[in-house]
C-alpha cells in the first residue's frame, strides 16, 4: 500500500465525486444527496487549504482504492496538542478488502511527521461499517454526541474516535522548559568562591522561577586535543590563553555535583548537567532526570548510546550542525532505544547576532524529525528569540545566566542578570498563554457576547403560520441580543418567500423548520 497525492484537478474532482454518489457511501455520510458537480469542484478545491495535509489517494497495487482528507481542528479533550480530523472514502470496487483499516493505520507516521500530535474521527452512529474500521485501526472510541449540521440544522448522533501520535505523554514538557543556564559561570577560581557562586546562581534561577538549572561537566583531556591552540572567537573577547588551559581551569571537581544536586532538590528546581564524554556521562546519570548533549558533541556516538539506553529524555542542540548530522544523531539515538527527543535549535555563537538566528528552523525540525524542539539561545537580548521561538512551537528555551556580565570566563558577557530572567520567565508565560489552541476556536471569554451579538435572521415583528417571508417585512438581518439567536444569514435565500411553519414572536431567530 502506498499514498499519492491527490492533485487540484477537476478528473481528480469527478473521481471523488464518484465514489461519494455510490448508493452505500451517500447512505453512511452527514449529508445523503448525491453531489453536483459544479458545487461539488468548491468543496473539493477546499481539501487543499492545509498544505501541511493534503489530500491522498490510497494506492493498492497501483490503483487508487482510497481517498483521505484531513483538516486541524481542538483536540477533543482540548488539551493543547495538534489535532487533525481524518476523513476516508473507499473505492466501491475497493470494499470488503480491509483497505479502510490499513490505510488509517499506515497513514498515522506520516501524519505524526507533519508536527501534528492526535487524529479524529466522526463517523455516524448508524454506520457500523465505519466504526468497525476505526476500531480495528486501533482508534479510541470517545463519548458520542450530537453534531448539528450547519448547512442543514439536522441533529445527528456520532461516534468519535481518536488516535494519539505520541508514544510517552510524559515525555512532552507543558508548559515550555525554562532552564537557567549556569553552565560553567560558577568557576570563580577558590573551592570557597566556586561553591558560593554555584549556589548563587541556583537561587537567581528559583527566584526567577526558571524549571531547571544546568551546569556543564567535563574533563579537558576529553574535549580537545592537548595541542589544540587559541581560540580566534574567544582571543576576539579578549580571552588568549589556549584552550586547554580554559577548560583545565572551568573543569568542575566530579564530588560537587551531588552537593549542587542537594541544593537544587533543597530549593525545588530541578538540577541538569551536561556531559562531555562518558565518564562524565556515568557522573551526572543518577542525579538528573534528563539528559543534555550540547551542539559539538552532538557526532559524538557514546554519549548519544548512553543517553538512549538511559532511558530518560534528552535535549540535543543542533548549533553548527547539517540536516544529515542531525539525522544521523536521530537516527542512532532511536535506534539504540532512545523514545523521547527534544532537539533545541541553537547557533553556536556567542552572543549570536539576531540575524543568525534562524528561528524558522524550530517548525522545519519539528516536522523533519516528528519530535519537540526548542532554543538553546546564545543572544544577548532577554525576551525577543524566546517569545518568537514559542510562538513557533517550541517547548523549551534554554538561556545562560550570570551575576554580572564583567565577571572573568567566556561565558559571562552575554548570559542574563538576575532580573533579565525573571523578564524572561514574565515574557514565556505570557507568550503561551496568548498562544491558545492550534486551530481557530470560540474561546470561552467571546461566548457570551457571541451569542448575544452574532447577527442572525429574527423577526422584527410578529409572523403568524403561513406567512410569507420577507427580508425587511417581517425579518431582518439582526444582532439578537437577549433573544433566541436565528440561523446564519448565509440561508437568506433558503428562507426568502417561503411561509412560515409557526407562530415567530417579535424579536425572535427564525430556525430550520420554521419555513417551507
Amino acid at each position: 500500500m502506498r499514498f499519492e497525492l491527490a492533485s487540484r484537478s477537476e478528473e481528480d474532482a469527478r473521481l471523488v465525486m464518484e465514489w461519494r454518489n455510490d448508493p452505500v457511501t451517500l447512505k453512511g455520510s452527514f449529508h445523503t444527496q448525491p453531489k453536483q458537480f459544479d458545487s461539488f469542484l468548491d468543496e473539493y478545491y477546499e481539501y487543499f487549504a492545509f498544505p501541511e495535509l493534503p489530500p491522498l489517494f490510497v494506492l493498492h497495487e497501483g490503483n487508487r482504492a482510497a481517498f483521505l482528507r484531513f483538516e486541524p481542528v481542538e483536540s477533543p479533550s482540548y488539551v493543547k496538542r495538534r489535532c487533525c480530523e481524518i476523513s476516508i472514502m473507499v473505492s466501491p470496487e475497493f470494499r470488503g478488502r480491509g483497505i479502510g483499516t490499513a490505510s488509517l493505520m499506515e497513514i498515522k507516521p506520516w501524519i505524526k511527521q507533519q508536527g501534528f500530535d492526535e487524529i479524529y474521527a466522526e463517523v455516524k452512529c448508524d454506520n457500523p461499517i465505519s466504526q468497525k474500521t476505526f476500531e480495528k485501526a486501533g482508534y479510541h472510541k470517545l463519548p458520542e454526541v450530537i453534531k448539528y449540521l450547519e448547512d442543514t440544522g439536522a441533529a445527528v448522533p456520532i461516534c468519535r474516535y481518536s488516535a494519539t501520535l505520541i508514544e510517552n505523554l510524559k515525555c512532552r514538557i507543558k508548559p515550555v522548559k525554562i532552564i537557567a543556564e549556569a553552565g560553567s559561570n560558577w568557576r570563580m577560581g577558590t573551592e570557597k568562591r566556586d561553591r558560593e557562586m554555584a549556589k548563587a546562581l541556583i537561587d537567581v534561577a528559583v527566584e526567577a522561577g526558571a524549571d531547571a538549572v544546568k551546569f556543564q561537566i567535563f574533563r579537558p583531556e576529553t574535549i580537545y586535543v592537548k595541542n589544540a591552540g587559541a581560540s580566534a572567537y574567544l582571543s576576539k573577547a579578549g580571552i588568549t590563553e589556549d584552550i586547554q588551559s580554559i577548560f583545565v581551569d572551568l573543569s568542575m571537581p566530579y564530588e560537587m555535583i551531588e552537593e549542587l544536586y542537594m541544593l537544587c532538590k533543597q530549593a525545588k528546581i530541578e538540577f541538569m548537567a551536561t556531559p562531555f564524554s562518558p565518564a562524565d556521562f556515568a557522573a551526572v546519570d543518577p542525579y538528573v532526570h534528563q539528559h543534555k548533549i550540547a551542539s559539538y558533541e552532538i557526532g559524538h556516538i557514546h554519549l548519544l548510546k548512553l543517553a538512549a539506553n538511559s532511558g530518560k529524555p534528552l535535549f540535543l542542540s543542533t548549533g553548527a550542525a547539517t540536516p544529515d548530522e542531525i539525522d544521523w544523531a536521530v537516527s542512532e539515538f532511536r535506534k539504540n532505544g532512545g523514545k523521547c527527543l527534544t532537539l533545541l535549535q541553537c547557533t553556536a555563537c556567542y552572543p549570536a547576532p539576531p540575524e543568525s538566528m534562524n528561528l524558522h528552523a524550530l517548525p522545519w525540525l519539528k516536522t523533519r524529525f516528528g519530535v519537540d524542539v526548542g532554543l538553546s539561545d546564545h543572544s544577548r537580548h532577554p525576551t525577543a528569540a524566546p517569545v518568537a521561538a514559542v510562538a513557533l512551537g517550541a517547548s523549551a528555551i534554554e538561556k545562560h545566566i550570570t551575576l554580572d556580565n564583567r565577571l572573568p570566563g567566556p561565558d559571562h558577557a552575554f548570559a542574563l542578570l538576575p532580573d533579565e530572567l525573571k523578564e524572561l520567565v514574565r515574557a514565556v508565560r505570557d507568550t503561551e498563554k496568548m498562544l491558545g489552541a492550534p486551530v481557530k476556536i470560540i474561546d470561552e471569554h467571546e461566548r457570551e457576547l457571541r451569542s448575544f451579538a452574532r447577527r442572525g435572521l429574527q423577526a422584527i415583528r410578529d409572523i403568524a403560520i403561513g406567512d410569507e417571508l420577507i427580508e425587511g417585512r417581517n425579518f431582518a438581518i439582526l444582532r439578537p441580543g437577549e433573544q433566541v439567536q436565528g440561523i446564519h444569514p448565509k440561508f437568506l435565500t433558503d428562507v426568502e418567500g417561503k411561509h412560515a411553519t409557526r407562530k415567530i414572536l417579535y424579536g425572535e431567530g427564525l430556525q430550520h423548520g420554521d419555513y417551507a
